[in-house]
């Protein structure tokens, strides 16, 4: 997905400093169980066996959006993101992960 100008902003994201090789929305949508938003966070549930794939795409993230709070959380039937930032940046971040 990529971004418009306004989104980067209300992200307060650096796209450039995001390593181009890390996983990205695209790679982890598959693995998507469960999206929800309770503000402050957006918590998105995902496969567990796709853990190297969360982890590359979290760690881009938590270089290139630091006004964000980017917290992996494992339990033992899934991985959970957990994002916590303003209800605008959450609603930016929710589309990232609505699976169509």
């Amino acid at each position: 997905m990529e971004l418009d100008d306004k989104s980067l902003q209300i992200l307060a994201c650096d796209i450039s400093v995001r390593p181009e090789n890390a996983a990205g929305v695209a790679d982890v949508l598959p693995f998507i169980l469960t999206t929800t938003i309770n503000d402050p966070h957006l918590v998105i549930s995902f496969e567990r066996d796709c853990k190297h794939v969360i982890e590359s795409f979290v760690a881009a993230e938590r270089l290139c959006c630091t006004g964000l709070n980017w917290d992996l959380i494992e339990s033992e039937d899934a991985l959970k993101l957990v994002v916590t930032g303003t209800s605008e940046q959450l609603a930016v971040c929710q589309q990232w992960f609505k699976q169509e």
